[in-house]
């Protein structure tokens, strides 16, 4: 191999590899020895033969195509990674087109929300979020605004967080499967029992996360969706979106009381309580 073309391979393994997690996380994949490896990303060795097919496999790439020119290669990444992407999000839209419509029960469930829950991170913090659960032809999503900010706490600035998701009502359960879109390092998944009035008011369950802010420990907690209405004043609306003291009285003592993530003695897992 010519020394331009060992160039371009030690470039595009780089890149590569900065890909990934890490390189030592490269290197327990494929199973090879770190220093070894850092040998061909420091160009002090070319790989062999049987090394040298592994690292291809792993990349899914040719010996050819690890050895472009530079920007032939990054256009060649790009157009994978977009091959890539399309096809793990035609696999998700076909798994959710293959589940079940009931546009007539979630139609019900259209509006704006408080949701109310024990705030990850936040011990003795309530955290109301504001969410939108909303039609878009026969599929129904959501949005949610989080802002963290705490004035008891003046150590913790002001920060929001943003969620997409989408609304699946299965096995007689409402399923909410949202991802934070500005940090994109969280995703919560909840599940709420749908109301048995004539007027929807308050909607119970559970949710499962990460903190957004200073905990990523996956966590659980009951969770209380109050109902608004259809159309809001929104800028009103987001004013009542923060941390709030448990003890405060700016949340109903009823919600408190079913969003407590008490497990008594009987109970050996968190359940979701009924509204």
């Amino acid at each position: 191999m010519s020394s331009i073309s060992n160039s371009n391979f030690v470039k595009n393994l780089r890149n590569r590899c900065g890909q990934q997690r890490s390189v030592a996380h490269v290197c327990r994949l494929l199973e090879m020895n770190r220093q070894q490896f850092n040998k061909y990303l420091s160009a002090q060795v070319y790989p062999s033969k049987h090394n040298l097919l592994r690292i291809c496999g792993f990349f899914k790439l040719t010996e050819s195509q690890l050895s472009l020119d530079t920007n032939n290669f990054l256009e060649l990444a790009s157009s994978m990674s977009d091959l890539e992407n399309h096809q793990i999000a035609g696999h998700i839209d076909r798994a959710i087109e293959g589940l079940p419509l009931d546009i007539e029960t979630l139609s019900r469930y259209e509006g704006y929300y408080y949701s109310h829950f024990h705030a990850l991170g936040f011990p003795g913090s309530l955290m109301r979020s504001l969410v939108l659960i909303y039609r878009d032809k026969n599929r129904f999503y959501s949005k949610a605004v989080e802002h963290v900010w705490y004035k008891k706490s003046p150590n913790v600035r002001h920060q929001r967080f943003k969620y997409k998701g989408v609304v699946l009502y299965v096995g007689g359960r409402i399923f909410i499967t949202e991802y934070e879109i500005l940090t994109k390092q969280s995703i919560c998944h909840t599940i709420l029992f749908p109301s048995y009035r004539k007027v929807v008011d308050c909607i119970s369950g559970l949710s499962c996360g990460v903190g957004s802010l200073n905990s990523y420990l996956p966590s659980s907690t009951r969770v209380e969706m109050e109902f608004l209405w259809k159309k809001i004043n929104l800028r009103e609306a987001l004013k009542g979106c923060t941390l709030i003291d448990a003890e405060s009285n700016l949340i109903d003592q009823g919600i408190k009381d079913r969003i407590k993530n008490e497990i008594q003695p009987h109970e050996f897992i968190l359940t979701a309580r009924d509204h």
